[in-house]
């Protein structure tokens, strides 16, 4: 599903509701589905309003360390810890995961692929040349996808006894959804 985008600039209620989201342990593509905006759309948010970025990294923050102190309680008292670390290691793969150093994570290549969307939209003025980046984009982050569940198959097949639902498998922004803001912003010039 596409988002429809109300306007470029993200309003402070829809900041708030943002924080909101992110404080409860939710991802930002998350937030911007609730909203009705683009990963894209955060992003650029937080760029222009720093006191909005750091409400964010303080709200995804505070969600993890209420999962850490779960953890942390695991090593004195042995109820429900299993969760918290579920939730750590699909979180932030590449802190809490079990793959080596210097790894990207899924999460991480297709943040890049957005952010490398975002930055050719600035620069690509004509509309075919940008159709084909876009579906070209599209492709790879539907490799993306295809990777990331195919890892959650060999993890679900690898948990032993533990009965805990499947991540979502949805993250970043539709490719479909930055070909609609370039049309947007060439109707602004």
């Amino acid at each position: 599903m596409t988002c429809e985008l109300i306007s470029t600039a993200l309003s402070d209620e829809q900041k708030g509701q943002v924080m909101g989201i992110l404080s409860v342990g939710c991802d930002r593509q998350t937030a911007a589905n609730f909203i009705g905006c683009s990963l894209a759309a955060i992003r650029r948010a937080m760029l222009q309003d720093a006191t909005f970025a750091a409400g964010v990294c303080r709200a995804e923050a505070g969600a993890e360390l209420n999962h850490m102190r779960n953890v942390q309680q695991a090593a004195n008292e042995a109820k429900n810890w299993r969760a918290s670390v579920w939730w750590l290691e699909r979180r932030a793969p590449e802190r809490y995961g079990s793959r080596g150093a210097g790894v990207a994570t899924a999460r991480q290549l297709k943040a890049f692929i957005n952010i490398l969307a975002d930055a050719l939209r600035q620069d690509v003025h004509n509309a075919d040349d940008w159709q084909r980046i876009i579906a070209r984009l599209q492709s790879l982050a539907d490799d993306v996808d295809k990777m990331i569940r195919d890892d959650q198959m060999n993890l679900a097949n690898s948990i032993d006894a533990v009965d805990l639902p499947s991540p979502d498998a949805s993250l970043g922004p539709p490719i479909d959804s930055l070909a609609e803001d370039w049309d947007d912003s060439q109707g602004e010039s």
